[in-house]
């Protein structure tokens, strides 16, 4: 059985998840590295989304990082945020305060 986790996917190799684990962990909240079969940003958020126990995924490039939830509809992700410090902390945050019910840090 699956731990719950929020499934993250890396498009690039290179990319950097540091500041995104640290905002979900600030939140208490795990995240799992995953794989995934798309191109598109979006549409690998929703693929992790529909993977992860907590029904939250994000995908991540080198520009942007995406925040999906699986009862939305693919193509309208919850959150599109330009791939820096500030923001992959918040944007961390806000992926665990999604599953635990509680308001967004609107500063993304």
């Amino acid at each position: 059985m699956s731990r719950p986790t929020i499934c993250i996917t890396k498009m690039t190799p290179q990319t950097e998840l540091s500041h995104l684990l640290y905002g979900m962990e600030e939140e208490e909240i795990p995240g799992e590295l995953k794989e995934n079969q798309q191109s598109d940003l979006i549409a690998a958020a929703y693929e992790q989304a529909l993977k992860s126990p907590l029904e939250v995924g994000i995908a991540v490039n080198e520009k942007q990082a995406v925040l999906h939830f699986k009862s939305l509809p693919e193509k309208e992700p919850l959150f599109v945020v330009d791939n820096n410090e500030e923001s992959m902390m918040t944007l961390g945050k806000n992926a665990a305060r999604l599953v635990k019910g509680i308001p967004f840090k609107l500063d993304v």
